[in-house]
């Protein structure tokens, strides 16, 4: 987009008639979409969306939606695709263009749709849309893990919490059991180990024994 073509173009109108203008190319063919998105993209960078009277005290955002029933983000997703790929986005449309950008990624967008463009050349009829959604998927961006939420957070560690306290309980059990076998192991040794007991002979003994 050239702006001072741009501006050539619309200084000289009134507001009225500019947004008359992209009233009626907004509801024709992407071409006519074109101009509507770039002449909007006009009003915003001038501000002169403010010389209608209703909105002199309005953002931009606020006369889109009020003037033309525009989002902010359509309008965004619209300007950037047509500014960054004229020919493609009037060919295959808004919503392809941003999606290739919102699946692929900023670095392999132009070379998708470059690959579209050639695979859409090779044949006879328009390329189908299963053919581009595979093409995309090819170069989709790795789909990030979903995170668990806080209440399925505190769930699985609460169970974890449980079952450790469980297998906790039952090798305090085990160790205890193996505790008194050893002690009794000990006694038995130690008791095997003692010498036989011994009597000392008394007086009466030994006499008894002489006779």
């Amino acid at each position: 987009m050239n702006f001072s073509t741009l501006e050539k173009k619309y200084k000289g109108k009134k507001i009225n008639e500019i947004e008359k203008e992209i009233i009626a190319k907004n509801q024709l063919s992407l071409e006519a979409r074109k101009s509507a998105i770039f002449a909007l993209r006009y009003l915003e960078t001038t501000g002169r969306y403010k010389e209608n009277p209703t909105y002199k005290k309005s953002s931009f955002t606020d006369y889109l939606m009020g003037y033309f029933a525009i989002r902010e983000t359509t309008y965004r997703d619209a300007f950037r695709a047509f500014d960054k790929f004229e020919d493609e986005t009037v060919k295959y449309g808004v919503g392809l263009i941003s999606k290739v950008l919102r699946t692929c990624g900023a670095k392999k967008e132009k070379r998708v749709i470059e690959e579209i463009k050639k695979a859409d050349k090779a044949l006879k009829n328009p390329i189908q849309r299963d053919k581009i959604k595979t093409i995309i998927n090819k170069y989709a961006k790795p789909t990030p893990p979903t995170k668990p939420g806080y209440k399925a957070l505190y769930v699985a560690e609460r169970r974890l919490t449980e079952r450790l306290t469980a297998q906790l309980k039952d090798a305090l059990a085990v160790n205890a059991r193996l505790v008194a076998r050893v002690e009794k192991l000990k006694a038995t040794v130690l008791k095997l180990k003692s010498p036989p007991a011994t009597h000392k002979a008394t007086d009466k003994t030994v006499e008894m024994r002489a006779n």
